[in-house]
């Protein structure tokens, strides 16, 4: 076997594999013919179709025109005047700008234009083969200039006999009602965003046009003409120029179907970025992901999006059908365009026609008033796979089974273990016989309405999609968790504070209980904490408040006192977890502190002292409960954390980012 030499290929091979890459099919033509009359500022641009555009594709466009002068280059490759150095790059604003279109059209079809200046008296006509002028039979020799014909201001660009030196291409091809279709599509997607503009598609020889829009015509009214009134009549619109300056988000525009919109077959997004047609496939499925909440299964949404982001962040350069952009910041402003888009959902949802999933829902105070809801949902452009069989980094961690956490704590609570033993058998009992009790007091309505109103939809999605990884500081309580990914150190302290304190309004009046086999004497209780201390409140002052209580206590919290005022019960708020019995006597002396005058006061600071109760306390790092406490925060707490926390904006302060995988990468190709 011979060894064959490198060969620089043929110029016109060269020039056809180019155009095979940017010219698929008769729609990518007509999009960069429609695109370069965008360009040129045209109001009005017709377009007329045959046999799908194999035969003739024609653009009609009222723009600026092209000059007399730039004629003989308009077909040659790299020739563009949008462009005079790499940098432009950066800041370009039009759609066109590496001069390849109109050339690799020239090399697959026979392409004549028809163009005219405002200050040129004449129109010119021109005949391009190969990316050279040619005469009218499309031969190609000797001194060629266009020639002057009457016309009007704008261009004319017809694109005859596409792919006639490409057979194969042509076979690979649809039905030609099938690429007309995808041809008609295409001017539909430019005649919604470009609202300057009026667009007219039919195909030849037939009177009526396919699609007809005016200039300056509504966005709604454009959707209608395009899409009909099916989509139309459920949009909701939306601009936002506030958020995302700082990732280089100028400004963001749409509209989407609201909840209502019932449709079964897949619609393909129409998505913009900086006023260019793309597929931003991690923007799809993460607004896709949104409507999963609010549309029943098997239902699809439409949405067109718009993004202005400044030119400097973006990278249009990426494909050669330009289908395709990069930007600074992706992962953050698609997560501002979904919130967005959540925000909206929601605030209109109360006018669906079906039931929707909920984290909370506050039940109707009476039949008339409908509360808000707040909804949780993952980010489709973020999942990350993982593998549940994948070693943990526990195992590589030398572990102490002695005892579990909370028989440590219990042992180490002041009063006998007697006391606080519970009988398990009898309060199984009583919660299989206790009903949920529905409470309608505004102060608890109140105070729900309060956690949905400081929702941070951003730390609930990353709470909602932890994975826990491990105690990093149990005497500080810092523990991390990885998000997407990212790696996040939290106090975990604060984040169960909060959790505890939902969990404590949400179960109001339906916690569990813990009856103490003997009664406690309060005086017993508190006697600790007034031996060292004689600034705290008097104890027959404590004590009087919550004796003058103990019935409400009682009633709401499971907090019980018998006849002679001994504390005989105290509250569970989640099941299977216990609270922290060493800080039973502040527990009491904090209740008794309280002003039980004004009610939802009362009620919010009760709730808040019993997440200070069941806090795990400060650990050693080489104490024996630091093992089952890590236990207890990956395999319960935070499974719970994921499926019930609506994580509010105080809990950003108490979370911070300590790795990013990509930021890493970037890090290790440094070395």
């Amino acid at each position: 076997m011979s060894n064959k030499r490198i060969q620089k290929l043929d110029e016109s091979v060269i020039n056809k594999i180019a155009a095979g890459e940017i010219i698929i099919q008769p729609a990518n033509a007509l999009k960069e013919m429609l695109e370069n009359s965008i360009d040129a500022g045209a109001t009005n641009i017709e377009i007329m179709v045959k046999d799908g555009g194999l035969k003739l594709l024609q653009i009609t466009d009222n723009g600026h025109g092209i000059n007399l002068q730039d004629l003989p280059l308009l077909c040659e490759r790299f020739a563009t005047s949008k462009l005079t150095n790499f940098d432009d790059l950066s800041k370009i604003q039009t759609y066109g700008f590496r001069g390849e279109a109109l050339a690799s059209i020239s090399h697959i079809s026979r392409l004549s234009v028809i163009t005219k200046t405002k200050d040129s008296k004449l129109a010119y006509k021109a005949f391009y083969l190969n990316g050279q002028l040619c005469n009218s039979n499309f031969k190609i020799g000797g001194k060629i200039d266009p020639k002057p014909v009457a016309g009007k201001d704008g261009t004319q660009i017809i694109v005859e006999d596409l792919f006639y030196n490409l057979p194969n291409r042509i076979k690979g091809l649809r039905s030609k009602s099938e690429e007309f279709s995808k041809i008609l599509d295409i001017v539909g997607k430019y005649a919604i965003h470009t609202q300057h503009a009026g667009f007219t598609c039919k195909k030849h020889g037939d009177p009526l046009q396919q699609l007809n829009t005016r200039p300056n015509l509504p966005l709604k009214e454009r959707i209608r003409i395009v899409y009909g009134a099916s989509i139309a009549n459920e949009l909701l619109e939306f601009i936002n120029n506030e958020k995302g300056h700082d990732l280089g988000l100028l400004q963001m525009s749409g509209c989407i179907t609201n909840a209502n919109y019932n449709n079964k077959k897949k619609m393909t997004p129409i998505i913009f970025i900086n006023n260019r047609l793309v597929s931003c496939d991690p923007l799809k499925r993460a607004v896709n992901s949104i409507f999963q909440l609010f549309l029943p299964k098997g239902s699809n949404p439409f949405f067109y999006v718009s993004l202005q982001i400044k030119s400097e962040n973006l990278d249009v350069n990426i494909h050669p059908t330009k289908r395709e952009v990069r930007f600074l910041n992706e992962d953050e402003i698609i997560e501002i365009v979904v919130d967005k888009i959540h925000e909206i959902l929601s605030n209109v949802d109360t006018s669906r026609k079906f039931k929707t999933q909920s984290i909370i829902s506050q039940k109707r105070i009476n039949d008339e008033e409908q509360q808000p809801v707040v909804k949780k949902y993952r980010q489709e452009n973020k999942l990350v796979r993982v593998d549940s069989k994948q070693a943990k980094i526990n195992a590589f961690l030398e572990s102490q089974p002695v005892e579990t956490y909370q028989d440590s704590i219990k042992k180490e609570f002041t009063f006998s273990q007697d006391q606080i033993l519970e009988d398990e058998k009898q309060e199984e009992s009583e919660e299989r016989s206790r009903d949920y009790i529905q409470v309608n007091l505004d102060s608890i309505a109140q105070l729900k309405n309060e956690i949905i109103e400081f929702v941070d939809k951003s730390l609930t999605n990353i709470f909602t999609h932890a994975v826990f990884v491990g105690i990093v500081d149990s005497n500080k309580r810092l523990c991390c968790f990885q998000y997407d990914v990212k790696l996040y150190l939290v106090d975990y302290a604060a984040l169960l504070f909060e959790f505890y304190y939902q969990i404590s309004v949400n179960e109001f009046s339906n916690y569990g209980i813990i009856k103490f086999d003997e009664p406690i004497d309060l005086n017993d209780i508190l006697d600790s904490l007034y031996e060292n201390d004689e600034s705290l409140v008097p104890k027959s002052k404590i004590l009087k408040n919550l004796l003058e209580n103990k019935e409400m206590l009682k009633e709401y919290f499971q907090i019980g006192f018998n006849e002679d005022n001994q504390l005989i019960s105290i509250p569970i708020i989640l099941q299977d977890i216990n609270p922290s019995f060493r800080k039973l006597p502040f527990f009491i002396y904090r209740l008794g502190k309280l002003d039980y005058s004004i009610e939802l006061n009362c009620l919010k600071n009760i709730f808040r002292q019993l997440a200070l109760f069941y806090l795990p306390e400060p650990i050693e790092s080489d104490d024996i409960r630091k093992e089952d406490l890590n236990s207890l925060l990956e395999n319960y707490l935070f499974p719970e954390i994921k499926k019930q926390l609506l994580a509010t904006k105080n809990l950003s302060r108490d979370l911070i980012q300590i790795a990013d995988l990509p930021e890493l990468y970037k890090i290790f190709e440094r070395c």
